[in-house]
């Protein structure tokens, strides 16, 4: 059933608000478009996984522990411990997080995951700007940044392509001119801090798998990386 709901042409609608559609259904009583809404807690995790090819796919087993910032459990009655995962375990999917009902994973409370004291029938969705704060600055979403501009500039082609290419894995779409002309003007304007601060460069991008130098162009694509995956269209579905 799900799958036939998810294949339906009526499901791969886009949610684009049409006049025509407007005037005869405005509520979308009749599913008339898709409905436009934030993803959950956890696939806002999941995605940021995929697009780094970061992701492990495998299926069942015990919780894990992804990265967390310090002193979560600082204010809690039992200061209990969080064994940070490794290797494989340290990128599964967001539905096999540890979770404690005291003190849950902040990204989860951060995007409404419920508390898991009480019955749960529909999720609430709030739009806070400690959402924005925790993608832009929590280090898994770092590492996923990282992963991803690595991704992109390692890509081939132009300049144009690889942008293109950014956008595709993101979004599932070309960039419009406008937008490609603001990401170039962002991209120049990081690539000379980065040519002047050989530091700097190791701190954005990290070491290459085979220790060769790291590029200015490769600290300035993990800055555009950082810029995808914080735009409202990269957690919502469309």
């Amino acid at each position: 059933m799900i799958r036939l709901i998810v294949t339906s042409k009526t499901y791969k609608q886009a949610s684009i608000a049409r006049d025509d559609v407007n005037r005869v259904d405005p509520l979308n009583k009749y599913l008339s478009r898709q409905s436009r809404i934030r993803l959950d807690a956890e696939l806002i995790r999941d995605a940021g996984l995929l697009v780094s090819d970061l992701l492990t796919t495998k299926i069942g087993g015990p919780s894990v522990y992804p990265p967390q910032p310090d002193g979560v459990y600082t204010f809690t009655q039992v200061n209990s411990s969080w064994p940070t995962s490794t290797g494989e375990d340290r990128y599964r999917r967001g539905m096999y997080t540890f979770f404690k009902r005291s003190a849950p994973h902040p990204l989860l409370s951060t995007f409404d995951t419920p508390t898991f004291n009480t019955t749960c029938t529909r999720r609430d969705r709030s739009n806070t700007p400690l959402q924005s704060l925790t993608i832009a600055n929590d280090t898994a979403f770092f590492e996923m940044a990282q992963m991803l501009g690595k991704r992109i500039s390692d890509s081939p082609g132009t300049w144009e392509e690889r942008l293109q290419y950014a956008f595709q894995i993101c979004f599932a779409r070309n960039s419009t001119d406008s937008e490609s002309t603001r990401i170039k003007s962002y991209f120049d304007s990081q690539k000379p801090v980065f040519i002047q601060d050989q530091k700097s460069r190791t701190t954005i991008v990290g070491q290459n798998d085979d220790d060769s130098p790291i590029s200015s162009d490769q600290a300035a694509w993990v800055m555009v990386a950082r810029v995808l995956i914080n735009l409202d269209e990269f957690i919502t579905r469309q």
